[in-house]
C-alpha cells in the first residue's frame, strides 16, 4: 500500500533520511542530551526549512507547546522505560527481556511519529530563503527555552545540507 503524499507522508521521509546517517544521529542526540532539545521538533524546523517555510511565532509557539506535552505524557515515560530496562539483571531470559526491550522502543517512535504527523499540521509561515531551517531552530531555541548552545545548533542546521 503506497501512503497518500501528505506534508505528514513528506516530513516523515524527510526526518528518516535526515536522522539515519550515524554521523546525524549522533548529532541529534547530542543536541538532546545537552541541549534538551526534542528531535522530532528540531527534524520538524529542518523539514519546515527545506520547504521553503520560515515559521510563524504562532506556528512554533503552536509546536512547541504540544511537543512539550506531548512528550512528557507519551514519549518520556516509554524512554525511560527502554533506558531503565537496558543493562539491568532480569530474572527473564536476556533474548525475551531485549525482544521486550525492544518493543518498547517500537513504542517510543511510533509516538513520535504520531507527534511529527501532528507537527506537520501546524507548518505555517512566510517564504523561507536560503537560512530558513536556521531561523525555524533559532526560533525554536528562543520559543522552548532549551539550553541548545550555538555550536550545536549550527551542527543541527548543516544536517540538511
Amino acid at each position: 500500500m503506497v501512503e497518500a503524499e501528505t506534508d505528514a507522508v513528506r516530513f516523515w521521509r524527510y526526518a528518516l533520511g535526515v536522522y539515519m546517517p550515524e554521523a546525524n544521529r549522533a548529532t541529534f542526540l547530542a543536541a538532546q542530551e545537552e541541549g534538551e532539545a526534542d528531535v522530532p521538533m528540531l527534524l520538524f524546523c529542518l523539514w519546515c526549512g527545506a520547504e521553503g517555510v520560515r515559521l510563524s511565532e504562532t506556528a512554533m509557539e503552536a509546536a512547541v507547546g504540544f511537543g512539550a506535552a506531548w512528550r512528557m505524557a507519551r514519549v518520556e515515560p516509554l524512554r525511560a522505560l527502554r533506558r531503565g530496562w537496558k543493562g539491568e539483571a532480569h530474572t527473564v531470559p536476556p533474548g525475551l527481556s531485549e525482544a521486550a526491550r525492544q518493543a518498547v522502543a517500537t513504542a517510543e517512535q511510533a509516538v513520535e511519529r504520531l507527534q511529527m504527523e501532528h507537527l506537520a499540521s501546524l507548518r505555517d509561515g512566510s517564504e523561507g530563503g536560503e537560512d530558513a531551517a536556521r531561523a525555524n531552530l533559532l526560533l525554536y531555541r528562543r520559543a522552548s527555552g532549551i539550553a541548545l548552545s550555538d555550536a550545536l545548533l549550527d551542527a543541527v542546521s548543516s544536517l540538511d545540507k
